[in-house]
């Protein structure tokens, strides 16, 4: 009884092994998506005119904000400028309506492109948009840049 649990046990590991061998090397690279994303569109619709429409200011239902959000401007490229509040080297979130919320969060596409900013700069950046923002949790997008 005692070797048929080891011989489970070495199934269990062997199998959770081929699954992260498999998960490491089926993950797109940062190259794989920075490829991918120099397909995507470009849209040129702000913040405050994105909000209206399928953000928190939006008088649609939550189901036609999600159908906008993913037929029109989810996997786009936007550039947006505003104020520092949340800062790591590798990602910021940027106040941009001035109302002392988060309203966008990105991911740099270069992971050291925050060190040298602050919280409080005034930058802006051109991102991938992944997801939209609510009432309370802002825009996410990913592959971003600062734009001099």
């Amino acid at each position: 009884m005692g070797f048929e649990k080891i011989n489970i046990m070495k199934f269990i590991g062997i199998t959770i092994l081929i699954l992260i061998v498999a998960a490491v090397f089926l993950a797109p690279s940062e190259e794989e998506k920075r490829l991918e994303a120099s397909t995507f569109p470009t849209s040129s619709i702000n913040y405050n005119e994105l909000n209206k429409e399928v953000g928190c200011d939006s008088k649609y239902s939550d189901d036609k904000k999600t159908d906008i959000f993913n037929s029109k401007y989810k996997n786009h490229w936007m550039t947006w400028g505003g104020k520092i509040a949340l800062l790591e080297a590798d990602d910021v979130s940027l106040n941009i309506d001035g109302k002392g919320t988060q309203d966008l969060a990105i991911t740099f596409s270069d992971k050291k492109a925050g060190y040298d900013l602050k919280k409080g700069d005034t930058i802006k950046v051109k991102f991938v948009m992944k997801h939209a923002g609510g009432c309370f949790l802002p825009f996410v997008g990913e592959l971003a840049s600062i734009v001099k």
